[in-house]
């Protein structure tokens, strides 16, 4: 199964960027899906301007979560680093600021393990 989102993203985006507490988070995530976690997450990083020039050149209105201040992304972005600092195997940082063909090669290489 390939997702888009999963708890990583909530203990990030609630845990850190909401400050709900990572802790408290992946608690509730732990209840919810009887501790399924994922077996690689790809977390693709880019400084918080160039993924705000990014929306800004889709020519589409920002959702509520694009309308946030750049506090909440610092935060969201710490807590994703920590995560992937504390389990670097699972979890790992692409430069997300690279060509898109560099990004998926990255991408395609991370999982490659996984796949055998």
């Amino acid at each position: 199964m390939l997702l888009d989102r999963y708890v990583d993203s909530s203990l990030a985006y609630q845990g850190g960027g909401r400050a709900l507490g990572v802790d408290a988070v992946a608690a509730i995530n732990a209840f919810a899906t009887a501790g399924l976690r994922a077996d690689r997450t790809l977390l693709l990083a880019i400084e918080t301007s160039a993924g705000r020039a990014r929306i800004g050149g889709r020519g589409e209105a920002p959702d509520r979560l694009e309308r946030e201040q750049d506090a909440f992304f610092a935060a969201t972005a710490a807590a994703y680093a920590a995560l992937a600092e504390a389990e670097p195997e699972r979890i790992r940082v692409l430069d997300a600021a690279l060509a898109p063909a560099r990004v998926l090669e990255a991408a395609l290489e991370a999982v490659e393990d996984l796949l055998v």
